[in-house]
């Protein structure tokens, strides 16, 4: 047989395999009413779910977000469907509908299988640029497996609900037109369901979330040394009692370096013990009480008598990063007060959620009640006050910062780390950043009031000094907290169209709709990186800033590269 024939046989093969194929699927969508559209666009969406992007995601997380894409995508064709049949719009035969939607089936799945086939790779790339270990294991099997099983879950959920409107439909006066019936009843069915999973089984979710973490907040833990020097609250001297810190509290005060440490550090040079203080939730009924006994505790160690005074607001759980204020007391000998203020014992999510408000509330009432007290001192005398936050401490730390009560006397300055994407001032400034600056790391101006840093030290801006108010955002471009955008469901983000971060993917695509759904989902596990990474910060880089903002004392690079070396 000449080569002409053999090729002729391979491709008439080729086609009798396929059409076996279209007619096989078709058959059995059929037989379990099954949309082939549905399950085709399904398959799209989940194609472009496994394309890597800014935090790299395990079997179970990618399975979830491939399960909940391909529902979306089953739901949108299904929504399509719906629309060109109320409509009354003109449709393929029966034989060839079954042609052409095998067909649209075929190359989707095909597109899926590439992109099946890709996955690994793409993970290990993005797990390879965050020093992560590649992954091991059924990997691919999971992932599928998972995302069926999910996929099968909400078609069950869509039916009842499909069921449910059709029941509703029923039950309209019988004079009623089809079209305002249908609508009508999909109409309740959507409040309904919005009613029942917002009303009633998010609400039993976040009150079993608050019950847990409530619990875990008082718990103490019996291994944590109760502070013994007076600067310290919870100690025997303190204002504020150990068992009404918080879980984070105690943690914050417990922990650092004493004087005698932060003096062997410095080659035997004098160093002062470091304040530290903290008021719970339990510390004082309401906000305001709670900013009034900190102040009084303030007073009562001498904190307005430092170099360095810092008032940080904590995450939603409590929590004040000690990659951010261990290497600042040691930079400074000890000569600092820091002090913070819980306002929730939720996670940074859960309380945005539940409290939108009550993180910048509990920023403002600390920072106004310091302030006012700070600046009624002489000023060649008072210490630097300088504000600090991570995360959601960020957001509360940046509504403190008001121009009214600041134009006089300012604060020395700001280090805001892991902005969230909602922080008023930092989503100012990124979008009136120079045109030729990346939006991942933007220059404003010359530089003299804001900048902002990554992990490679951008702070030593040439030609340009500072004002008197300093503003340092330490971010990390893979940090999806910092760079979500909701509007990346219909178009790219400025991150991804610029030049490419050094810790962002070069394989990272954008998607419509996916993209965002990707985001949102590594907003989720931001934090399970290797520090240097995502929303995972590290002291080398806090060092950095606070070099910039505090300039301390007869201070060279080569104690900050020491310093670094300390703490990695």
């Amino acid at each position: 047989m000449t080569g002409q024939g053999l090729f002729s046989c391979y491709s008439h093969f080729i086609k009798s395999l396929q059409s076996v194929m279209i007619k096989s699927v078709n058959s059995f969508l059929e037989r379990h009413q099954i949309s082939v559209m549905g399950i085709s666009l399904g398959l799209i969406f989940f194609s472009a779910s496994l394309t890597p992007s800014l935090i790299p995601r395990s079997a179970i997380i990618q399975g979830t977000l491939g399960g909940l894409v391909m529902a979306i995508g089953y739901l949108f064709a299904k929504i399509i469907i719906g629309t060109w049949r109320f409509l009354e719009l003109p449709e393929f035969t029966h034989s060839r509908h079954r042609s052409v939607t095998g067909s649209l089936f075929f190359i989707c799945f095909a597109i899926f299988c590439i992109s099946l086939f890709q996955l690994r790779s793409g993970q290990n790339e993005l797990r390879a640029l965050m020093t992560m270990n590649p992954l091991e294991g059924n990997h691919e099997l999971i992932v599928v497996g998972l995302a069926i099983a999910l996929f099968f879950f909400f078609l069950l959920l869509g039916r009842f609900v499909a069921l449910t409107a059709w029941f509703l439909r029923n039950r309209m006066p019988g004079r009623m037109p089809p079209r305002v019936s249908i609508t009508l009843s999909l109409a309740l069915v959507t409040i309904l369901s919005w009613n029942l999973a917002n009303g009633v089984i998010a609400r039993g979710l976040l009150n079993m979330a608050d019950e847990t973490l409530r619990e875990i907040d008082s718990r103490i833990d019996p291994e944590l040394p109760v502070p013994q020097d007076s600067l310290r609250s919870g100690s025997d001297d303190s204002l504020i009692l150990w068992e009404r810190l918080g879980a984070q509290g105690r943690r914050f005060v417990s922990g650092g370096r004493s004087a005698e440490e932060i003096s062997k550090i410095h080659g035997g040079k004098p160093a002062k013990e470091p304040i530290r203080i903290y008021a719970g939730l339990n510390s004082a009924e309401d906000i305001r009480d709670r900013a009034a006994l900190v102040l009084e505790e303030m007073k009562r160690v001498g904190a307005f008598e430092r170099s360095i005074l810092i008032v940080a607001t904590p995450t939603g759980t409590g929590w004040i990063d000690s990659a951010a204020v261990d290497p600042l007391e040691v930079m400074h000998r000890g000569d600092t007060a820091i002090v913070g203020m819980q306002y929730s014992y939720l996670m940074s999510p859960l309380a945005l959620y539940v409290e939108p408000d009550v993180a910048p509330e509990s920023a403002k009432a600390l920072v106004n009640i310091v302030h006012g007290h700070w600046r009624q001192l002489p000023a060649d005398t008072r210490p630097k006050l300088f504000l600090h936050g991570l995360s959601l401490g960020s957001y509360g730390s940046e509504n403190a910062l008001s121009p009214l009560n600041m134009i006089d006397n300012p604060v020395n300055g700001a280090l805001w780390s892991g902005p969230t994407f909602g922080n008023p001032i930092w989503q100012d400034l990124t979008r009136n950043r120079n045109a030729d600056s990346p939006a991942w790391l933007p220059l404003i101006g010359d530089g003299r009031t804001a900048r902002f840093t990554t992990q490679e030290n951008a702070l030593n801006i040439a030609g340009s000094s500072w004002s008197q108010m300093r503003l340092v955002f330490l971010q990390y471009a893979s940090d999806p907290i910092t760079f979500f955008e909701i509007t990346s469901a219909f178009r790219p983000s400025a991150w991804i169209t610029d030049e490419r971060a050094p810790d962002v993917s070069e394989n990272l695509r954008w998607y419509p709709l996916i993209t965002m759904l990707q985001i949102a989902v590594d907003m989720l596990i931001a934090a399970e990186v290797p520090e240097g990474f995502g929303h995972v910060f590290a002291a080398e880089h806090y060092i950095n800033a606070w070099v910039a903002l505090t300039e301390p004392d007869n201070w060279q690079e080569g104690d900050t590269e020491q310093l670094k070396e300390m703490f990695r």
